[in-house]
């Protein structure tokens, strides 16, 4: 359906927080007869009693089948995703809506606003070595919209992390179905792969800087480290380092020879990083079969120290990430 958005919401084994995602994109100040809510979730949850909701059970860990029975069940020509610790801001849709009208996007990324356990805003204080968990949205106070999105500069665009936060993207439809046996077999980093999905069809990249949505850190995030205690750290670094390592072999498959050399140089470049993360975090040796890339020079130098020293920089880490995670910017909450 033209202009017809369709949120699709994922959750598994994580109950806690869905309600509240709910509540953000049922309390839209869009139209409801202009948008539905496709929930993919591996639970029985009872607030789940909406006519405009669609509910699906499934069992699957991973995220790409995840979004691919939702995008199959679902009807919009503009699809957003929002994970079940996330939200919206209520004016989010309705200016996505209007956003799509005007500039006709096929990838749309909007600012975000980073909050805590309990809602409360928080600051990321420290710029330190970006695994990620927290990378910002680098865009100045203007919607910048790229007309030719083949041709732009993808390292320029990487560096606004326009391809971080998957619940700050909306896409036009047939970008995912187009890929859609890729994005079947997608683990972990579904919002990479959805921009490079992007990039093998023309059309507009829209950024806004409007605050839009609700980006949540918490002790059990699976994508920014668990923080109970450092062992569950590394260990959830590990595990996520490597689907992501195993989610850029499905993307250079899916890119293979569809794009320009400077976009593939840039895939490879992103999969050698996870590869060495994945040895920084876990100990263990991966096959890295690459000519030297100075933009990776402090992980190369981080894979090769002694044991007892990554393990240093990885408490460092740790206690870095649980310091950012208990600073408020004020006492006040958004929920």
């Amino acid at each position: 359906m033209k202009d017809f958005v369709s949120v699709i919401i994922t959750a598994y084994n994580r109950q806690k927080y869905l309600g509240n995602a709910l509540n953000s994109v049922l309390n839209q100040t869009l139209d409801k007869d202009k948008f539905e809510i496709v929930v993919i979730k591996n639970f029985e949850l009872s607030e789940i009693n909406y006519n405009n909701i669609i509910d699906i059970y499934d069992d699957q860990e991973y995220l790409g089948e995840k979004i691919y029975k939702g995008l199959h069940e679902s009807k919009g020509d503009i699809i957003c995703l929002l994970d079940d610790d996330d939200m919206y801001r209520e004016d989010k849709l309705e200016r996505v809506t209007s956003f799509f009208k005007v500039f006709h996007p096929i990838y749309y990324h909007n600012n975000f606003v980073i909050i805590d356990d309990k809602g409360n805003e928080i600051k990321i204080i420290e710029d330190y070595l970006k695994i990620p968990p927290y990378a910002s949205f680098n865009l100045p106070e203007f919607t910048l919209a790229i007309e030719n999105n083949r041709k732009t500069n993808i390292r320029n665009l990487l560096k606004l992390n326009v391809n971080f936060n998957s619940s700050s993207i909306c896409v036009r439809r047939e970008i995912l179905e187009n890929n859609a046996q890729y994005l079947k077999k997608i683990k972990a980093v579904i919002d990479s792969f959805i921009f490079y999905s992007s990039l093998l069809s023309e059309g507009n990249i829209l950024l806004d800087p409007a605050r839009l949505t609700y980006y949540r850190i918490h002790t059990l995030q699976t994508s920014s480290g668990n923080t109970k205690n450092i062992n569950e750290y590394k260990d959830s670094f590990s595990n996520l380092f490597k689907k992501a390592v195993e989610d850029f072999y499905v993307i250079t498959e899916m890119l293979n020879g569809k794009t320009n050399e400077i976009i593939n140089e840039i895939v490879n470049e992103e999969l050698l990083r996870y590869k060495l993360l994945y040895k920084i975090f876990s100990g263990n040796n991966i096959s890295i079969k690459t000519k030297f890339n100075i933009h990776l020079i402090n992980y190369y130098l981080l894979s090769l120290l002694p044991t007892f020293l990554r393990n240093l920089y990885i408490k460092d880490q740790y206690n870095r990430t649980k310091k950012v995670r208990s600073f408020q910017v004020k006492s006040s909450n958004i929920l």
